[in-house]
């Protein structure tokens, strides 16, 4: 392979990187946005269920004890 080759393909998987990248990034906002609206709407359900969670990792973490 030649020089120019391996540049040629070295930007072309750069570009490629960069496009992935601003799909993910523009991904993650969207989904950041939709939760952030979400728990907005319903506060209370969304509190609810955190505690629930948290209970039961917690439940989980404890192991049991006799």
């Amino acid at each position: 392979m030649k020089t120019r080759d391996i540049t040629d393909k070295t930007r072309e998987i750069a570009d490629k990187f960069q496009d992935f990248q601003r799909k993910a990034t523009e991904t993650a906002r969207n989904v950041t946005e939709a939760t952030d609206q979400y728990i907005r709407d319903n506060t209370w359900t969304s509190i609810a269920c955190a505690a629930l969670l948290g209970c039961i990792i917690g439940y989980l973490l404890s192991g049991r004890r006799d």
